[in-house]
């Protein structure tokens, strides 16, 4: 078995509402399907999906997906998705400007930069400029 990547990546929050103004609004994500009554919301980031469901409603009986979630808080995970190094300054002061604190920045030794914030729901956010990882783009 050879896996290619990651396609998806799940986190999970109960105000799916502050997490779309987010990651759409902010991060500039795009929808890709969004279920009433808040109980998800799929998104395209670049050549993967992020995908936030509301632990309150995924954690009971599903139709279509087995149950699952994570309550938040104060569970919260970490996650990066790449971006270009020429948007690296670009997207701190993006962040900056909406009033996001950027907890942390890291000059890797593969010459590579990390940038870390949260979410509205508390997970770690990190974009991180190519080569870092050995992961085909």
């Amino acid at each position: 078995m050879k896996i290619n990547k990651v396609v998806e990546t799940c986190i999970y929050s109960s105000d799916l509402e502050s997490m779309k103004k987010f990651y759409v609004g902010i991060l500039g994500l795009s929808v890709i399907q969004e279920e009433e009554g808040d109980k998800l919301i799929f998104l395209k980031a670049g050549k993967s999906m992020l995908l936030i469901f509301d632990p309150l409603r995924t954690s009971v009986n599903n139709d279509k997906l087995p149950t699952h979630g994570a309550m938040t808080p104060p569970s919260s995970i970490h996650f990066a998705m790449e971006i270009e190094e020429q948007d690296y300054q670009p997207c701190k002061e993006l962040l900056v400007r909406n009033g996001i604190a950027i907890e942390k920045e890291v000059n890797w030794n593969s010459k590579t930069k990390s940038l870390y914030f949260r979410d509205p729901a508390g997970n770690l956010v990190e974009l991180i400029t190519p080569g870092s990882w050995p992961v085909e783009r």
